[in-house]
């Protein structure tokens, strides 16, 4: 057995993040994958594994300590198990350095990588959809020492094994790429306005500088078109005064109003789609992982309820709590953040009539949700006082057409109106 230090991972985008939590003690005996300390970027909580097997001598880091990636956290005890996968991975990692190198040895230099057969190789932009990356130490280091995101780089080792020439491909190909716009040229007037009274400054927080960059990136790079719409939702509200009562539960009207829209997105899959990294492809998803944004005290963030379409009405109104607590209290995974499909934004427990909601990419529409307000409408016996629902549904006019999208809205307010449908969707 030896004595290892184990460092902090590549956190990405996040810098400086803070230990909320410690999950393991000296003396602990820990699998790879189990949990030893949990981080807190500025939009989810981050839970750092072992990456070993072994005992641990001790945690190198304190509740409240603001690390960074390569920071050591842990001293532990490799078991002979890892210590002898190790090996293994150094072993076919020597051997495929045989494989690749050139007779003659020469330093690797960014210049030197203009092989021609790498530069007709695309740019790899899109992530390897593995849940695993298999490559050997030496591979990592050269992949850290160029600054390369391991997951997007294609292997083509044996069993999806990155090696040494998948680098060097991945860095020609980016080398000899045009480079883009990528659209985040802000620009703001420097004004002095203490010329007209006094004034103080704020900070953004981490939090609100990624949404001001995200937003920015959705509403100059995506053609939203907004179409508003009312939905009759007497019938829907009668409906969930009837079965909280006979079920004995307290349920929210958008708990209804999302299952009955994930429903309704596979029979509008346009809406539930994504753009390629190229724009030549439509991806058509088989779920709906359905995003529901959440005031914090930090911001507006946006969890998601996986497989919304599988789920009762039920079932979707304990997980959006579940989710808002962990929000708010800054508890939510990154797995709850990632891989949504479609969002629903509210603001029914506010105000206001109608609004234009800020798509989320790579998903390609929203629908907004105004509260609820009563009008008198004519009916067979004469006038009547009934509910309704102001929708605004934001979508990417590249994929969808508007249509496509009052065909949505139209039919999404007929399901509101359909009883059996909301009391087969319950439970």
């Amino acid at each position: 057995m030896a004595d290892k230090i184990i460092n902090i991972p590549d956190l990405g985008e996040a810098e400086d993040v803070e230990v909320i939590e410690v999950c393991a003690k000296a003396g602990d005996q820990v699998e790879s994958e189990d949990p030893i300390i949990v981080l807190e970027s500025d939009k989810a909580a981050m839970e750092i594994p072992a990456s070993v097997i072994g005992k641990v001598i001790s945690i190198e880091v304190s509740l409240g300590d603001i690390v960074t990636s390569g920071s050591p956290f842990l001293k532990i005890e490799v078991s002979e198990d890892a210590e002898h996968q190790a090996e293994e991975d150094s072993h076919e990692d020597q051997v495929e350095e045989k494989q690749t190198l050139p007779e003659k040895k020469e330093p690797i230099e960014s210049e030197q990588l203009s092989i021609p057969e790498m530069q007709r190789t695309p740019p790899a932009t899109t992530k390897i959809n593995n849940e695993h990356i298999y490559a050997g130490p030496a591979v990592r280091k050269l992949a850290r020492e160029f600054g390369i995101d391991l997951s997007i780089v294609q292997p083509t080792g044996p069993k999806n094994r990155i090696q040494k020439e998948d680098l060097h491909r991945f860095v020609s190909s980016r080398l000899s790429a045009t480079p883009q716009d990528n659209g985040l040229q802000f620009s703001q007037p420097d004004i002095d306005y203490s010329k007209w009274g006094p004034i103080k400054e704020e900070k953004l927080s981490k939090f609100q500088k990624s949404s001001l960059t995200n937003l920015h990136t959705s509403w100059i790079n995506i053609p939203h078109v907004t179409q508003h719409d009312e939905c009759d939702l007497n019938i829907l509200l009668k409906e969930r005064a009837r079965l909280c009562k006979k079920h004995k539960v307290k349920i929210s009207p958008l708990a209804f109003i999302a299952k009955i829209t994930a429903q309704l997105l596979s029979d509008f899959p346009l809406l539930n789609c994504s753009l390629d990294s190229s724009l030549e492809k439509i991806i058509l998803k088989d779920y709906v992982n359905l995003g529901i944004a959440i005031d914090t005290p930090e911001g507006l963030i946006v969890p998601n309820v996986k497989n919304a379409q599988l789920k009762s009405i039920i079932e979707i109104s304990t997980e959006i709590n579940e989710l808002a607590e962990a929000a708010k209290k800054r508890k939510l995974k990154i797995a709850d953040l990632k891989g949504s499909s479609f969002s629903i934004s509210s603001l029914g427990a506010i105000g206001g009539r109608f609004f234009t909601p800020i798509i989320n990419p790579p998903e390609v529409a929203i629908l907004g949700i105004s509260k609820t307000y009563e009008k008198v409408v004519a009916s067979t016996d004469g006038f009547e006082n009934r509910s309704f629902l102001p929708i605004s549904l934001s979508y990417d006019h590249r994929a969808i057409n508007g249509v496509y999208a009052v065909q949505f809205t139209s039919q999404l307010g007929e399901a509101l109106s359909d009883d059996k449908l909301i009391e087969k969707s319950f439970k």
